[in-house]
């Protein structure tokens, strides 16, 4: 029951896919199922598409944009809501001071016990801490344990030993069993105020949020172009996408290969197809695929990305060295190779003033890339002999 809960939880939390408000959402009005072969289905659908088209405004027209700042080659978001509704419809960004999901204020609230403090709120990252000091002091007890009963065997046991050895046997399996709930009081250890948590509390209150959500270059222009639903500060679409090539390579006009370009195409690319999207730094590769997101499964796939020019990008041995990392983890690894176009027709799409809209422009010029999977598999002689 308890996981069970917890997922109609995350259900709940994580219910967006993406950061935009759908008519259905707001006004409670859905499109109807569409038989093809009623045609009485037809008629209800097409006065229901008309009532909502005509009727009602489109909600994401009237939601303010989320302010992105750029500051030192960094976008941020500083205001705690938008923070929020990022990571919480489609796991956009990284909290600076945390895992991934930014939650330091609300742990830093808890560790202090301030008064903003609610009964039970326990982040994902102090579950994971408290499971893994849990399993860690499960192992050490395991292997005390161990030991006496080896000496047990070899008849070479003292007798404050065998008392010891009688505890173990009823510590260690309960230890096997424990399990670390938010709000059962196996977490409480007091709060500590450190020196610096001087400067962040006043009247018992939090007064300082120290922590922002930071994007990467290829979400931020996804938010942009895609769905419309960030403003950086003056950057148009357009300069967006220059500035955004800039922090990768130094030229007066993007290159076909640029590296932003490559990935932004294949972080459209899946995103499209309802891929969760995230930073594969940590595994050597530059991009991980989730099914829904972080909290509810691992990543499946490991994206390396490679322009498709005939040139080799890696060795086998950097080959090699990936695929071990990637299978080491139980994780698919995947090498996208991209098609670009050829710089002068870039250019004549780039340079052409005849776009009245921005992202028309973009369209075209996405368009002109095309992405090829390839799934690599570690050859492993025992597991293929005849």
């Amino acid at each position: 029951m308890g996981k069970r809960n917890n997922k109609q939880q995350l259900n709940k939390i994580y219910a967006n896919a993406l950061p935009i408000t759908l008519s259905s959402e707001k006004y409670g009005i859905a499109l109807p199922n569409l038989f093809p072969h009623n045609p009485i289905s037809w008629l209800f659908y097409l006065a229901r598409l008309i009532q909502v088209n005509t009727l009602y405004s489109v909600p994401q027209s009237t939601v303010q944009l989320i302010e992105v700042k750029y500051e030192d080659s960094v976008f941020k978001v500083t205001d705690e809501d938008s923070m929020a509704k990022l990571w919480r419809s489609g796991f956009f960004g990284k909290g600076t001071l945390s895992r991934s999901e930014p939650t330091w204020k609300e742990r830093t609230i808890n560790r202090l016990n301030l008064e903003e403090s609610e009964a039970n709120v326990v982040s994902m990252e102090e579950v994971t801490s408290k499971r893994r000091d849990e399993r860690k002091k499960f192992k050490t007890e395991r292997s005390k344990l161990q030991e006496l009963e080896l000496k047990e065997r070899k008849g070479d046991i003292s007798a404050d030993e065998t008392i010891q050895l009688e505890n173990l046997r009823n510590v260690v399996p309960n230890l096997r069993s424990a399990n670390f709930k938010p709000g059962t009081g196996n977490d409480d250890q007091g709060s500590v105020i450190r020196l610096e948590d001087l400067d962040l509390i006043e009247s018992n209150t939090l007064v300082k949020h120290l922590e922002f959500l930071q994007l990467q270059a290829i979400e931020v222009f996804f938010l942009k172009f895609a769905l419309n639903v960030v403003e950086v500060a003056d950057f148009s679409t357009k300069q967006l996408f220059n500035e955004c090539c800039l922090l990768v390579e130094s030229s007066p006009s993007p290159g076909v290969t640029n590296k932003f370009i490559l990935d932004y195409v294949v972080y459209h690319h899946y995103r499209s197809l309802g891929w969760c999207v995230r930073s594969g730094v940590k595994f050597g590769c530059d991009q991980l695929l989730y099914k829904r997101g972080p909290p509810f499964t691992h990543a499946e796939y490991c994206i390396l990305i490679i322009p498709n020019d005939g040139n080799a990008r890696y060795d086998w041995f950097e080959m090699a060295a990936k695929a071990r990392v990637i299978g080491t983890v139980k994780k698919s690894f995947v090498l996208v190779y991209v098609d670009f176009p050829t710089q002068a027709s870039f250019n004549e799409l780039w340079n052409s003033e005849d776009y009245k809209d921005e992202g028309q422009r973009f369209h075209d010029i996405f368009g002109l890339y095309k992405v090829t999977e390839v799934l690599y598999r570690r050859w492993a002689p025992s597991k293929t002999r005849d």
